[in-house]
This record gives C-alpha cells, sequence and structure tokens, in this order.
C-alpha cells in the first residue's frame, strides 16, 4: 500500500505551523518558555507521525496553538521539556480525537487535559493519558467525565 502522506506538500503546512508556533512565543515567553526554529521543526515532524498514526487528516495548523495557550502558564512545564511535552500533548491530543470518535470537541478534549494535567496528574502525561483512556471508556458523554473530573478536584 502507498503511503499516500509522503506524497501530501508538507512545506506549506510547515510554514504555516512556524509562523503559528512564532505567534505563541510572544504569549509563552512571559512564562519561560519559548520555542527556537529546532523545536518548530521537530513539532512539525511529530504532528505529521501522530497524524499518520491515527489515520487522521488535518486541515488547519493543528492543535499548537490551542495546546500553547492551555498549558504554558502549568506549574508542571519548564524549558527543558517543552516542546516535547507539547509534541506528547499533540499526539495524545490526535488519538483522542479518534478513540472518542469526535465526541468531544477540540476544546473539551484540550480543556480535560489540561485539568488533568494540572491536578491529579501532577504533570505526568502517562497518567493524563490514562486517565483520558478510562474517562473515554467508562464516560461516553462529555457531561459524566466533567462530573468526574470535579468530584476528583474536591477531593
Amino acid at each position: 500500500m502507498e503511503d499516500f502522506h509522503s506524497l501530501m506538500p508538507l512545506s506549506r503546512g510547515r510554514e504555516q505551523l512556524t509562523a503559528v508556533l512564532q505567534g505563541c512565543n510572544s504569549l509563552s515567553t512571559r512564562y519561560g518558555l519559548i520555542l527556537a526554529r529546532a523545536d518548530m521543526r521537530m513539532l512539525a515532524e511529530k504532528q505529521a507521525e501522530a497524524l499518520q498514526s491515527t489515520g487522521r487528516v488535518e486541515f488547519g495548523h493543528g492543535p499548537y496553538e490551542k495546546l500553547v495557550y492551555a498549558f504554558c502558564d502549568s506549574p508542571y512545564l519548564s524549558q527543558a521539556d517543552y516542546a516535547e511535552t507539547l509534541a506528547e500533548l499533540c499526539a495524545l491530543f490526535y488519538r483522542f480525537k479518534s478513540e472518542s470518535g469526535e465526541r468531544w470537541s477540540d476544546d473539551e478534549l484540550i480543556e480535560s487535559m489540561k485539568q488533568l494535567y494540572d491536578g491529579e496528574c501532577q504533570g505526568s502525561l502517562d497518567l493524563m493519558g490514562d486517565r483520558l483512556w478510562q474517562a473515554l471508556h467508562t464516560h461516553p458523554d462529555t457531561e459524566a467525565f466533567a462530573e468526574e473530573e470535579e468530584s476528583f478536584e474536591a477531593e
């Protein structure tokens, strides 16, 4: 079977993503987080890999802008792991968008990811992924998941 992802013109999409990420730096620098050009190239590659592994197609520039705006103020992010954490968050985002059958909007999913990451999971991406998977398979609707999150936060 041919790899159709390798046939797509990626340079334009990567240029657009780089422009978006450069814009995100204006906010993230307030929190001591900045993406270098090499980080931006790596994030574009990781996004392409995540799309390919989930069989998804992205018509926009992807979730990075929303992820940066949601996560840049996290006490669990540092400059040393910022780009790698964004890449993993992007991979988790696409994985759960696919697995949820689009039951969660982009904003709902990112909000849930942020609450878990900064709350119960204390910056652990593995635990956050496990909790999202658990929520997806135990609570098919978003409202039940939000109610469960609130009960965990109250404890």
